[in-house]
């Protein structure tokens, strides 16, 4: 089987998630052909090798002031769905002679149009369908609900139909009436075999953005703690200006090996990192990236699903004691996920 997986490069978690779903499928003997950019473009090709990514641009978060924007994301990346039949052409033309057997998107605006033209399969793939088919949990304020009502319907036209729409979420239900695949956190295999061995020495700091306030509030807990917090995903000349915090550059084994080793995690509500977290069974502190409804949504969800494992960040917060019983089924998406579009194309 051929796959041709088109993903946004921007945050880690689209990422990872196609790490863990093409490793995968290439150890189960099909081949895979990316299209992304940004952080995704060089950590795929980092694993896979660069035959088997090809550059293409993707849509972006715009930030004013340390918040994302909704104006300006929203503005800027309306071209890709306007434009989206001139925008594909190129991915078209290369793929006219490799000829996939199926499509995967993640949150990527052509697979569904290439699907159309090639008329194959198309999968829909992403943790952020539960917008559409998931009760959104109580005590998120009416403001958050619009945005994500709103925010749903958006990830719906980049693929308006699929024949496969599969959700790699934790701790969220699905709708009765929804036709959506629940498969549970999609996480690298790496993770089938790490450990949680914390050295006394350090936490793991990681969001795609941080507002300046935060990182001094971050700086502070870590000399309360007496622990060195490695940044990551933050620019370096921001994270130098404190005593306490350490940058880090963009590594994949190097995110494992600092993370497995951590005494706790400060994290933005990204869904893949906090599987892996959950996974692991390490303490983490969320702070939401600001104006970012769907992490605002996720990290309700887990620290009232988990308030063992998961709290939410403040400068004076305590670091929580997770329960030690983790349950693996919540993170086994990888496994199932490929199953399925398996039965999809057979």
């Amino acid at each position: 089987m051929r796959v041709s997986y088109g993903l946004v490069g921007t945050t880690r978690g689209h990422a990872v998630r196609a790490l863990a779903i093409g490793q995968e499928l290439i150890e189960r003997g099909h081949e895979v052909l990316f299209f992304t950019d940004g952080d995704a473009e060089e950590l795929l090709k980092a694993r896979f090798g660069e035959d088997r990514v090809c550059a293409t641009e993707t849509p972006k978060y715009y930030f004013t002031k340390g918040k994302i924007s909704i104006r300006k994301t929203l503005g800027k990346n309306l071209k890709f769905l306007l434009r989206r039949k001139k925008l594909a052409q190129p991915i078209i033309e290369r793929l006219k002679s490799w000829k996939p057997d199926v499509t995967i998107a993640d949150y990527d605006p052509f697979m569904w149009h290439v699907s159309k033209v090639l008329k194959i399969p198309h999968v829909a793939l992403n943790s952020q369908e539960f917008l559409n088919s998931s009760p959104l949990p109580k005590g998120i304020k009416l403001s958050d609900r619009i945005q994500a009502k709103f925010g749903g319907k958006l990830l719906r036209r980049l693929s308006p139909t699929a024949d496969l729409r599969v959700v790699g979420k934790i701790m969220f239900e699905k709708h009765p009436w929804s036709k959506a695949e629940f498969v549970g956190a999609i996480i690298r295999q790496e993770f089938d075999k790490y450990t949680w061995t914390p050295q006394g020495t350090h936490c793991l700091v990681y969001s795609s953005i941080i507002p300046d306030k935060t990182l001094a509030e971050i700086n502070k807990l870590a000399k309360r703690e007496n622990r060195r917090a490695m940044v990551f995903g933050i620019a370096q000349e921001k994270v130098e200006q404190h005593d306490w915090l350490d940058y880090q550059p963009t590594s994949e084994t190097g995110f494992i090996e600092a993370m497995c080793n951590a005494d706790f995690v400060i994290s933005g509500a990204g869904n893949q990192l906090l599987a892996e977290t959950l996974h692991l069974g390490i303490p983490v502190l969320i702070t939401p990236i600001p104006n970012q409804f769907e992490q605002t949504i996720t990290a309700k969800m887990q620290v009232i699903a988990k308030p063992d494992q998961f709290v939410m960040f403040h400068a004076d917060a305590e670091i929580p004691t997770p329960n030690k019983d983790v349950d693996k089924s919540l993170t086994a998406g990888r496994s199932r996920a490929v199953d399925l579009i398996e039965q999809l194309v057979n």
